[in-house]
């Protein structure tokens, strides 16, 4: 047998058993099939070790052949070879992910966090709480609400009615939730959703695992929006916006409790959603909804620290109406339903140009028609304390809520493409804003809660390297 370095690239010869005193040879597989010639000037340093490195793996292979006495024939020395290889590639892809997740980025520390994150926050939470119960008291700062606000009169508290103000305790309160949001989606996705799944025949993993998403935020909108809605009913500034500017910012610093909560937990969820869109299947509009989680989060927060957060309360509730019903018209597809996602859809999208146009269009022209007539200029920024009303402060804000409509204006393009191929072609209503029907896995791979995806789910997904089965050892 030549050397292996001068040997061609496509040569068929790579490596061969033979029995000594015998004429049969056998040929295994092609080691020079996995690399380019090393007789090749590389085009960078780079490749060149590579190259190197892949030369000397081969040279030990062909070195560890077993003889023709201990090896057995040529079919068990191709599957101990195939079965190794194989075993290879599978530790790989188990350590990329050991759930049914498609990964949407190459960061180690991201998938690390993605494969364990149940574990890592149900720990942090057991420490907070177990800190807690032995009698510690810093646990509070971040499980309780902070910074109960004196009452104007006299400076004491009335506990029938408690009112809080911002400060800096509320950042830790705001990581709590993020990592119990967490654990709460990760116990969702993986072990509960997955089994509700097989109970009503959801087939497919990537069905399995769009409807386990879909279903923990629906769970999740609806019992956020059903607590923000009841908070709004019994404030002042319910169907009023006029409410949302007066007496501003006396009125408006000191918050009632489930306004509080409502306004933080929903920051924790959507700073939660920057590391989730990492680890959910890449959608076709990745860029869109990058920007659309950047600009919520950007007003969620600075209307808090502006004190405007009876105009962010409402705008909130505007935004997440529309999403319980393309949530529940997903879910009942997924399940294989034909009518319900239609009529679903249909809801939708008149919830979705009821809100998230006309309601949230009127909001914002009020913050120029009314902002400056309800607000004084004694009690403007930076004449008054505590007030952020100013020209400037109102534009930055109104920028943020013209950008979040030019992408909610691209979603609804997309939206009225589905109608037209509805109406006209009389297909199946098919949410294309964010499923990539055509880069997805196989329909007929199977799923259980804490399997990993199958060759064809690893090979869509971009941050997992496969290899070809022609460059394995094992081919014949």
């Amino acid at each position: 047998m030549p050397p292996l370095e001068k040997r061609q690239p496509n040569s068929p010869l790579a490596v061969v058993e033979h029995s000594h005193g015998s004429s049969h040879h056998h040929i295994v597989s092609d080691p020079a099939s996995e690399i380019a010639d090393p007789l090749e000037p590389c085009a960078s340093a780079k490749t060149a070790k590579a190259a190197r490195s892949a030369t000397h793996r081969l040279r030990s292979r062909r070195r560890a052949l077993p003889s023709a006495e201990g090896a057995g024939d040529g079919e068990a020395l191709d599957s101990r070879l195939r079965s190794r290889s194989s075993s290879s590639t599978d530790k790989k892809s188990k350590r990329a992910s050991k759930k049914n997740i498609i990964f949407n980025t190459r960061n180690p520390v991201i998938i690390w966090l993605a494969n364990n994150e149940l574990h890592l926050s149900l720990a942090l939470l057991a420490v907070v709480h177990g800190c807690y119960w032995a009698g510690y008291q810093w646990p509070l700062l971040w499980i309780q609400m902070q910074h109960k606000a004196p009452t104007a009169d006299n400076g004491v508290t009335d506990s029938h009615d408690v009112r809080y103000v911002r400060g800096i305790h509320d950042i830790k309160f705001i990581a709590y939730w993020i990592v119990q949001i967490i654990a709460m989606r990760s116990l969702c996705l993986h072990h509960i959703m997955p089994v509700v799944a097989r109970i009503i025949s959801v087939k497919g993993a990537r069905e399995t695992r769009r409807f386990s998403e879909m279903a923990w935020t629906l769970l999740y909108i609806t019992t956020t929006w059903t607590i923000g809605f009841r908070v709004w009913q019994s404030s002042p500034y319910y169907m009023n916006t006029a409410s949302f500017y007066a007496n501003y910012p006396d009125d408006h610093m000191r918050m009632p409790y489930g306004l509080k909560w409502y306004y933080l937990v929903q920051a924790a969820f959507w700073l939660s959603n920057m590391y989730t869109i990492h680890v959910e299947e890449r959608r076709k509009d990745h860029f869109e909804m990058m920007t659309h989680h950047a600009v919520t989060i950007a007003l969620v927060l600075s209307s808090y620290h502006f004190h405007f957060t009876r105009f962010g309360h409402a705008f909130m509730l505007v935004m997440d109406f529309p999403d319980i019903f393309l949530t529940c018209a997903k879910m009942f597809r997924y399940i294989g339903s034909e009518i319900m996602p239609n009529i679903f859809f249909a809801i939708f999208t008149v919830s979705w140009i009821a809100t998230k146009h006309y309601l949230c269009l009127k909001m914002m022209i009020s913050i120029w028609t009314q902002g400056p007539t309800l607000v004084p200029h004694e009690k403007r920024f930076p004449h008054y304390p505590n007030s952020y009303a100013s020209y400037p402060i109102a534009s930055v804000l109104w920028a943020f809520l013209f950008v979040l409509q030019l992408v909610l204006i691209y979603w609804f393009v997309l939206i009225l493409k589905v109608i037209q191929r509805v109406l006209i072609k009389g297909e199946e209503a098919n949410d294309n804003r964010s499923d990539n029907e055509d880069e997805g896995e196989s329909e007929d791979s199977s799923v259980s809660p804490d399997m990993a995806s199958d060759e064809k789910t690893f090979a869509s997904a971009p941050s997992i390297s496969n290899k070809s089965s022609s460059s394995t050892l094992a081919s014949q």
